[in-house]
């Protein structure tokens, strides 16, 4: 995935220092969204002795993502509007899932992965090169890691 983005990044005419960095997300987040679907790591992140403020530790770190793409890669400066859009919806939505009954957090999660994929591509606009950023992050964080193993 990361050598994909390199190399899609490049062929916009990205500088090296943005195409690495867009590895790198890349590398991190499509690397997250297969491993988080994973009954191995579900399994982990849902033992008993990890609570809701644990998994939306782990959520919150990856504002850090949001906060880059619209410093890095959104336009000249920084997009306050998309970090604040997309930050602020994954966070209300983990903590939504989080809170949910185990029973509705997939579904759930998914109306919500819904809405974020509307606002990433309609109302903000994709992020050129990076049109696969949102939904996988939000594949990663609400879908695969807020969605525990069904027995």
């Amino acid at each position: 995935g990361a050598a994909l983005v390199a190399v899609h990044l490049s062929a916009l005419g990205l500088s090296w220092p943005l195409v690495l960095l867009g590895a790198l997300i890349g590398a991190d987040v499509i690397g997250g969204a297969v491993c988080n679907m994973t009954e191995t790591t579900k399994r982990w992140y849902h033992r008993p002795e990890q609570g809701p403020r644990d998994h939306l530790k782990f959520i919150a770190l990856h504002i850090l993502h949001i906060v880059v793409v619209a410093w890095a890669f959104r336009s000249e400066g920084f997009d306050a509007i998309y970090a604040f859009t997309i930050g602020g919806w994954l966070l209300a939505s983990a903590t939504i899932v989080l809170f949910a009954p185990a029973a509705l957090r997939s579904p759930l999660a998914t109306t919500l992965f819904s809405v974020a994929l509307g606002l990433s591509l309609y109302a903000l606009g994709p992020t050129p090169g990076l049109e696969w950023f949102v939904p996988l992050l939000f594949v990663k964080l609400l879908i695969g890691h807020t969605v525990p193993l069904r027995s």
